[in-house]
């Protein structure tokens, strides 16, 4: 079965995710739909930049996480929508 991630970051660098998130995504063997536009209703999981398209999660009910591509987290956390688990990039060199 293949699991719905929606790239919700700014339109401007999928062209430069995409590759990378889709490799490691094969390499850990995980069969994926990665794409920036999928019904709200039928994403599994949101990758999430704070500068991308998302403002309310509300519309994501299946969504089980919202990985989010910044190591900050100050902006995502007061929205009230956002109902699912958050992770955040970790980044030893940060």
């Amino acid at each position: 079965m293949s699991v719905n991630i929606l790239f919700a970051g700014h339109s401007d660098r999928w062209p430069e995710y995409q590759p990378h998130l889709q490799e490691a995504l094969d390499a850990a063997g995980i069969a994926s739909n990665l794409a920036c536009d999928i019904a709200p209703e039928e994403v599994d999981y949101v990758i999430y930049a704070p500068n991308g398209p998302i403002e309310d999660f509300s519309p994501f009910t299946r969504a089980k996480a919202v990985l989010n591509l910044w190591a900050g987290v100050e902006r995502i956390i007061s929205n009230e929508t956002l109902t699912q688990p958050l992770t955040r990039m970790v980044d030893a060199g940060l």
